[in-house]
């Protein structure tokens, strides 16, 4: 028998794969907001401990260490499976545990262990989605792809935030849970009507760990590919200062929780309208200028915060913080998936998603110990300096690639 012939390649933005694929991540996005708040009030209402919302928090995110190693795997796989079975997994496991809380109270040990395994399918999903993308659309379209593909998913974590509390109030977490599985789901199904391209040949018989250290001499090659998930982990631990000292502050202010929440709302519709104005604006802005730009902007932000006196003005600059910080993810994404080989999409993306994740939590275990006895104005200046200071650094990198074609991958080893 013939094989089919491989599926063209996409001559407009719009296609259906495209399509399907932002639509199916869009309404995954409003499900696992939904998701979120659920499983925080679940554990609080069953316990009463804020403290072990933590623990579920942390049970969650710790499976983000191994994402390399999944990375890996991916790469070694057809995309569409890792693609499909990372979301039925996690559908399933969120309509287990919505339908034990239809029934009464969740034992803390099921609800952590979701929590974990949710992580951990998290982890072998994300490395695969980075590259799908750029595969889905022509090339000169992959900026504006991006910011539409970040925009509405903002858009729709905003929505899930407001009106996850609201459903939460009124009907429990339970309807939440089964609403996100339900999303996840309908998410698998859509995604055996997207048409991906096929993976690129490997060398036969390649083990998994020379597959992990070729992914890593790979990153070597290139200090802008080396440096991509160092500005991603700067971009993080920008935000852990406004995550722990905010609330104290936003009370010192007056405007207390309500203050606290308005703030990251502000942002959060900040980072949504600037991903959907470089949306438009597409191939006419430089992704290399724009992160540049972006990376500068967050840091005059920033240490604009330790200057604020009152609530109004630190409302204003949470809408330029988003704004700023749209211009740097969405050209992050741009140049990643402009520099780095689609063989390697998985491993240099979760090298990525590790490291950028490592920020906020190694500056708030460094903060905890000094948060109380020093200004908060001092610690927003010092993190706007520093994002300010990386700004010249990153374009200095990125002088350096000006006109370099994708990295090619290593030439296997003979046998």
């Amino acid at each position: 028998m013939t094989p089919a012939p491989p599926p063209a390649a996409p001559d407009r933005l719009w296609n259906r794969s495209f399509v399907l694929w932002w639509l199916g991540s869009a309404q995954s996005a409003l499900g696992t907001a939904l998701a979120g708040i659920a499983t925080s009030f679940l554990v609080l209402n069953q316990t009463g401990s804020a403290g072990l919302m933590g623990v579920n928090l942390a049970l969650a995110l710790l499976p983000g260490l191994l994402s390399p190693l999944f990375g890996t795997l991916v790469d070694r796989l057809p995309l569409r499976l890792p693609l499909v079975l990372g979301n039925v997994l996690r559908g399933l496991l969120q309509l287990g545990v919505g339908a034990l809380a239809l029934g009464g109270e969740v034992p803390l040990g099921v609800i952590y262990a979701a929590s974990f395994m949710t992580g951990l399918i998290g982890a072998f999903y994300g490395p695969a989605s980075m590259g799908v993308t750029p595969r889905l659309v022509p090339p000169d379209q992959v900026q504006r792809a991006a910011g539409l593909m970040q925009g509405t998913a903002q858009s729709l974590q905003l929505a899930g935030l407001v009106g996850g509390g609201v459903l939460v109030g009124t009907l429990g977490s339970a309807p939440a849970l089964m609403l996100d599985g339900a999303s996840f789901l309908l998410f698998a199904a859509l995604l055996l009507l997207v048409q991906l391209p096929a993976r690129a040949p490997r060398a036969p018989g390649q083990p998994f760990w020379a597959d992990f250290r070729a992914g890593l001499a790979y990153a070597r090659q290139s200090p802008l590919i080396l440096g991509l998930p160092a500005l991603a982990f700067l971009l993080n631990a920008s935000f852990a200062p406004l995550e722990m000292l905010l609330p104290a502050r936003m009370t010192a202010l007056g405007a207390g929780a309500q203050g606290f929440g308005l703030f990251f709302g502000l942002m959060l519709g900040g980072l949504a309208l600037g991903s959907f104005m470089l949306a438009a604006l597409g191939p006419r802005l430089s992704p290399a200028r724009l992160s540049v730009w972006g990376l500068a902007g967050m840091g005059a932000a920033v240490l604009a915060l330790s200057l604020s006196q009152t609530a109004g003005q630190m409302y204003a600059l949470a809408a330029v913080l988003g704004l700023f910080n749209a211009a740097a993810n969405v050209s992050i994404g741009v140049i990643f998936q402009q520099r780095v080989a689609p063989e390697f999409y998985g491993r240099v993306g979760s090298l990525l998603t590790m490291v950028s994740m490592a920020g906020m939590p190694l500056v708030l275990l460094g903060l905890a110990p000094v948060a109380d006895r020093v200004p908060i104005a001092t610690v927003f200046a010092v993190a706007g300096a520093l994002a300010l200071l990386a700004a010249p650094v990153w374009a200095g990198l990125l002088r350096r690639d000006r006109g370099a074609a994708p990295v090619p991958g290593p030439l296997p080893a003979n046998p």
